[in-house]
Order: structure tokens, then C-alpha cells, then sequence
């Protein structure tokens, strides 16, 4: 069996700031999640560092804003295409710290590199407008500025794209910003700085800053300087984050958690819903906030479409992410496989069964220290269940039966979250209206992975607030003045 190597680094596991490596305090190591091979020891920002890096940060904004926005655009152009020629590098590191199987990592990449693309061309389209003044010779000059510092808090799951999308919106606005990268996986945010560098960006411009989420994340929502925090996370730290934000009255952006609807109406081909399920669910392993976590599926066909999933999961290869051929990877730690198993022995100790588990990566001894979790496929699900109340965050496929569309769609709608759900149908009116009325930030209709970086993004609910993507991403790290001025006149 052919096992990709962990790249050579050419970085420093420490804190990135001012175009350099800093000296951090308490060490973490990194493991990988499918061997838990040690892969690197990591110096954690305290808050005094943290402090230094707003502070330089502070300084690289005062330029970083008068910079033109097509050459702050080229900037982020530049690092796109560095990222695609360095793709495999990327790819490597990112399987062996998060655990997710080379050719989904590879993707990652490619997924970040469009959001660098994105909005470096989106850099100069950050356009005012002049207002008709209701008095005679006035008129009003409407502008859109930075904001300032934008705080970055990334999750584990998309360490690399997920930084993306918020660095490469804060910069083409024109801000400056303080990323600090998740926990567990810290390495691919710290492979960026360099990158950046090279691609042109002046120093202090990006920090990035590895540490404890309740140091790091206090220290950006209380400094005056940071007028933007943007995080990617639970709904739990999301509120905890509001809160600690308020006193300075900060913008805020937050994607949470998710409980996303999967709605099979009764006219669908279940071959196709059974072949997009699995590659949803096979996703990082289903620790994916926008993956289905409730497959509505009408009672004749219920029987039906577990089997083909059946298939399915059980034809797919579970093992070390840097090994050939693998589908789907180890869940992020020992915790998560725990939590995960709860749920489903919740489940079927209440009338749920189980109608496959697959157990590929057992017959590799390499994995018997990882972080496994089965791909399990589950019939009989009930709505009080807690596999379908909660977050599932693992391959797990609950399977609820209904009898009318209406109802399938008002219990999609029964929960405290509005982040992504998916309608899959042939009639593409009914499909259309079913979208419509389910209440979720973005709707995937016979489409298993609708976000794209042309396209904004994010939840309704407790699910979030604000948008990343598209041109409304970049209008989170935008504030909006209004000049009246009089008309100028020729001088007689």
C-alpha cells in the first residue's frame, strides 16, 4: 500500500507576525488523527503576544488601506496561484493534520485558491455612489472604508478553506487581520504566512496567531483595536464570543452549527440521492456543519433507499488519508468517536436500527491508534431522537420516514438552526417550492456541495449571522460613511 509522505516544512510551528516567526509560550503537539503520529510541537500566542499582534497589525492597516485595490487584488491573485502550484505540499500537510483523505484535501486547496482568486478580482469593485441631496446644490458621496482589524477565528474541519474565505474578504476590503487558526490544526494556517509574503503581502498585514481558543478569542473580542471578529464554529463559542464582543460593539460575523434537512421527495431517483448522500456524508467523515443530518425520505421508499446506501457505504475504504484509494478518514479525535457513538446507541436503544456499519479500517493495523468512527446508516429515526435533535458531526445516516411533502417540510423546519439542507426530486417545480419554504441560509436542490466563492453564504436562526462569499463576504469588513458636500461651481 503506496503512503504519501508529510511534506517538509517551510515553516515554523510558532506564531506568525510582522513577516516573521515569533517566540510563543506553552507547546501543543499535533497528532495525526488516522495513526496519532506525532507530526509537530506548536508554540501557543498568549495574550500578551496576541496584544503585540493587534498592535502590528494596527500599524500594517494605516498602509495596507491606502494601497490600491487592484494591487491589494494582485496580492491575493498571486497567492491563488501559488496555492495551486504548491497544491500537493498543501494537500499532504492537510490530510496528515486533519485526518480527511488526500484527494478531499486536495480540494480543499483548490476551494481555498477560488476564494483568493475571488475576491482579488472582487477588490476593485468596492464602489461608492453619489446620492441626490434633497436641497438644491448638495449632494451626498456614499463610500464604503475598511473597518479596521478583523479578528479570524477558523474550525478544524476546513482549517485551510475556511481561513481562505475570511483573510482573503478582510484584505481585499482593505483590512488588516489576526487569524487565529484552530486548536487541533494549526499548521496549514501558519503554511499561509509565508505564501502570503511571497505573493507580495507587506508584513503584519496577516497575523497568525496558534492558541488556546479562551486566551486568544478573549484578547480579540476585548482589544479596541479589532473592529471586525469573524468566527466559524459552534453556536455555543458563537454566543459566548457576542457576548464577550459587546461591550466594544463590534461587527460581527458567525457561521455555527448546523442540523441540515435532507429532503427526499417521493418522485426522486434513489440511485442518485443514494451516490450523493454517501459523497455528502463521506465529507471529512461527516464532521462538516453543512452535511445532512436528517434524511427525510417518504415511507414507501424508505426500505428501498437504505438498502442502496447500504451498498454504497459498505463499498467505500476507510484508512490513513495519505494512503491510495481512500474514501473517507478518521474523525478529528478519540472525544468525537465518543460522542458520535452516544448518539447512536441513543438511538437504537429507542427503536432505531442499524442497517450497515462499515469497518474497512480495521484491517489495517497502521489505524488501530486513530480516531475511526464506522459510516453507519440507521432506519426507524424518530424526531425526539437526539441523533436527529443534535449535531451529528460523524458518518452517520439517519433515515425519518414521512407520508405528505408539507409535513416532511414543516418538521425540516422544527429546530433551532438554518444553515444548509438539500431537496432532491424530478419534478424541479415541486423541488423549487419545497426550497423555498424550508427556512436555511442555502438550499442544494438535486446538488450535494452547492457553496462556491462566487455565491454568498451563511445561516439563519441559531445558525449565524452575516455572510461569506460572493460580494456581500467582503461587506462584512466594510463600514459605509456618508459626505454632504455642496456642488462644486465654475468660479465667474
Amino acid at each position: 500500500m503506496s503512503i504519501k509522505t508529510l511534506p517538509d516544512f517551510w515553516f515554523e510551528p510558532r506564531p506568525w507576525m510582522d513577516g516573521q516567526w515569533h517566540p510563543g509560550g506553552e507547546t501543543v503537539t499535533v497528532r495525526n488523527p488516522a495513526t496519532a503520529e506525532k507530526i509537530a510541537e506548536v508554540s501557543r500566542a498568549d495574550a500578551a503576544t496576541v496584544t503585540l499582534a493587534i498592535e502590528g497589525a494596527v500599524k500594517a492597516q494605516r498602509e495596507w488601506r491606502e494601497i490600491s485595490a487592484v494591487e491589494r487584488g494582485l496580492v491575493l491573485k498571486r497567492t491563488a496561484a501559488l496555492l495551486l502550484a504548491r497544491k500537493d505540499e498543501f494537500a499532504r500537510l492537510l490530510t496528515a493534520e486533519q485526518g480527511k483523505p488526500y484527494a478531499q484535501a486536495a480540494g480543499e486547496v483548490e476551494y481555498a485558491a477560488s476564494f483568493f482568486q475571488w475576491f482579488g478580482e472582487e477588490a476593485r469593485r468596492v464602489y461608492g455612489r453619489i446620492a441626490a441631496h434633497p436641497e438644491a446644490g448638495r449632494e451626498f458621496f456614499i463610500e464604503h472604508k475598511p473597518a479596521g482589524v478583523a479578528g479570524l477565528i477558523t474550525p478544524w474541519n476546513f482549517p485551510l478553506a475556511q481561513g481562505a474565505k475570511k483573510v482573503a474578504a478582510a484584505l481585499a476590503a482593505g483590512c488588516s487581520a489576526v487569524w487565529k487558526p484552530a486548536e487541533l490544526t494549526p499548521l496549514i494556517a501558519l503554511a499561509i504566512g509565508p505564501l502570503m509574503r511571497e505573493a507580495g503581502l507587506p508584513d503584519g498585514v496577516l497575523q497568525i496567531v496558534p492558541g488556546r481558543g479562551s486566551v486568544v478569542g478573549r484578547v480579540l473580542a476585548e482589544h479596541p483595536a479589532v473592529r471586525v471578529l469573524s468566527l466559524t464554529g459552534s453556536t455555543a463559542t458563537g454566543s459566548a464570543l457576542m457576548i464577550a464582543a459587546a461591550p466594544g460593539i463590534k461587527r460581527l460575523s458567525l457561521e455555527l452549527g448546523g442540523n441540515a434537512p435532507f429532503i427526499v421527495l417521493p418522485d426522486a431517483d434513489l440511485d442518485f440521492v443514494a451516490e450523493q448522500l454517501t459523497r455528502l456524508k463521506l465529507l471529512v467523515s461527516g464532521q462538516v456543519c453543512v452535511t445532512a443530518n436528517r434524511v427525510f425520505v417518504h415511507a414507501d421508499a424508505e426500505a428501498a433507499l437504505a438498502e442502496k446506501l447500504a451498498v454504497k457505504i459498505s463499498d467505500a475504504r476507510l484508512g490513513n488519508g495519505l494512503a491510495d484509494g481512500i474514501d473517507a478518514g478518521p474523525l478529528i479525535h478519540r472525544q468525537a468517536c465518543t460522542e458520535v457513538g452516544a448518539l447512536v446507541e441513543q438511538a437504537v436503544a429507542t427503536g432505531a436500527r442499524i442497517v450497515c456499519e462499515n469497518r474497512s479500517y480495521e484491517s489495517d493495523a497502521t489505524s488501530r491508534d486513530g480516531s475511526f468512527f464506522p459510516p453507519t446508516v440507521l432506519t426507524g429515526v424518530r424526531d425526539d431522537m437526539r441523533v436527529a435533535r443534535d449535531e451529528i458531526f460523524g458518518p452517520v445516516i439517519p433515515l425519518l420516514r414521512y407520508t405528505s411533502v408539507t409535513d416532511a417540510v414543516r418538521r425540516a423546519n422544527e429546530t433551532p438552526y438554518g444553515l444548509a439542507s438539500y431537496v432532491y426530486g424530478r419534478d424541479l417545480a415541486q423541488c423549487r417550492a419545497v426550497a423555498s419554504a424550508i427556512e436555511a441560509g442555502i438550499v442544494g436542490v438535486n446538488e450535494w456541495r452547492p457553496l462556491k466563492a462566487e455565491i454568498p453564504f451563511g445561516g439563519i436562526k441559531q445558525s449565524g449571522i452575516g455572510a461569506e462569499g460572493g460580494e456581500e463576504g467582503l461587506r462584512e469588513f466594510l463600514e459605509t460613511q456618508v459626505i454632504s458636500m455642496p456642488k462644486p461651481v465654475i468660479a465667474s
